[in-house]
């Protein structure tokens, strides 16, 4: 069983609502819906929000000079 690495919420194998992140190692990391919609800017961007081991690190915006 799954657990969102976000929110440690259990997944079933029958919750279909909840959202999949490939890693580049080939891993699937399953995020609950919640979490998803909270992180969904991070994903229309195509930024990565989570891993195994929690969320991803975010960098500065850095303006143009």
């Amino acid at each position: 069983m799954d657990i969102c690495p976000l929110c440690a919420l259990p997944h079933t194998t029958g919750d279909l609502a909840w959202s999949s992140q490939h890693e580049p190692d080939g891993t699937v990391v399953r995020i609950c819906p919640t979490c998803t919609r909270a992180q969904l800017w991070l994903i229309e961007a195509g930024l990565t929000i989570a891993t195994a081991a929690g969320p991803a690190a975010t960098e500065p915006v850095r303006r143009a000079a």
